[in-house]
């Protein structure tokens, strides 16, 4: 007992030396260092996240030990549409990350409170975040939500027809993506964005993606692993052909890029399921359970968020989640 009881004095006088804060626009570079350490991705991506846009609530809560920043956790208030398709603010968390040899004593955890009670003051009705290490947020009570994706194996060629007005623009007229996003039908779980997201957000998450075009409809494409993903479409009213058009363009390009692989992200409706059936020999359900909820507001109980991630219309999120 007394060996314990040591260890948790010990583990308080360390924890007396950390300072739990919101970080400073300045203090980018040390973030970049930190995450970059800790989650290693295109730091582009950090830059963005970091960048100050006009009406978008960022909070970036910080531990300082030793003087240096070494734990951190990101919170965005975004307004996302609930089952009648209106607005209603969620708190989006990113970037939680401590350096390894400052793990184990709290601080992720002291954080994420910090962000819990300025969604609260904030009038959020719920949260979500993308995580691979769910018991532990699972404890902070966050809780998991399983997404369905489709998948399909594209042959040597593609199975589907050619002729149709969908193209690979390179590089993308984001004008006009901005354009038919905005005219495109709207469904629960989506982010409304404004004009300061096309031109701030936006454009420095489109880095290593494709964007298909045809008159009235859009696919923006992630590759990598050996598959093509699309990650998000739109078009002025749902319509299976024009959806096959983006399906027959995507496959055709990934065809002549030796991938043969096709997944299709959202939304999972009954068009995009009818289209690659229609195309393909055998359609893959792919259950991915990377995201978690916590409700935030009383309005919001948890049987509520289950409810709305349950609707087939329901697309989560986006190219922009934060």
């Amino acid at each position: 007992m007394r060996g314990i009881s040591q260890l948790w004095k010990n583990l308080e006088e360390l924890n007396a030396e950390a300072i739990l804060r919101t970080a400073d626009e300045n203090e980018l570079p040390a973030l970049l260092e930190l995450w970059t350490a800790v989650l290693n991705p295109d730091v582009s991506v950090f830059t963005s996240m970091y960048a100050s846009v006009p009406g978008v609530k960022r909070t970036t809560f910080v531990v300082e030990c030793d003087g240096k920043i070494v734990s951190s956790v990101q919170l965005f208030i975004l307004p996302i549409r609930d089952e009648l398709c209106k607005a209603v603010p969620v708190g989006a968390i990113a970037n939680v990350s401590t350096l390894p040899e400052y793990r184990s004593r709290g601080f992720a955890k002291k954080l994420l409170a910090m962000a819990y009670d300025d969604m609260k003051a904030a009038g959020c009705a719920w949260s979500f975040l993308f995580t691979g290490i769910m018991p532990f947020y699972e404890k902070l009570g966050w809780r998991q939500i399983h997404r369905t994706f489709l998948g399909v194996n594209i042959g040597t060629k593609a199975d589907t027809d050619s002729h149709s007005d969908v193209i690979l623009q390179d590089p993308p007229d984001l004008e006009r993506l901005h354009m038919l996003s905005e005219s495109s039908f709207v469904s629960a779980l989506t982010q409304i964005r404004g004009d300061l997201d096309w031109k701030h957000k936006i454009p420095p998450r489109m880095g290593g993606k494709l964007v298909f075009m045809g008159e009235d409809s859009f696919a923006i494409v992630q590759t990598g692993g050996g598959k093509v993903t699309i990650e998000e479409w739109g078009m002025p009213e749902p319509s299976v052909i024009k959806f096959r058009y983006l399906i027959d363009a995507v496959a055709h390009w990934a065809v002549e890029n030796d991938i043969h692989r096709l997944i299709v992200s959202a939304p999972i409706v009954a068009e995009a399921r009818q289209v690659l059936e229609t195309c393909f020999s055998h359609v893959d359900e792919i259950d991915v359970a990377d995201a978690m909820v916590r409700p935030v507001s009383g309005k919001w109980p948890m049987t509520r968020l289950v409810s709305l991630f349950s609707l087939p219309e329901a697309r989560f999120l986006g190219l922009d989640s934060f």
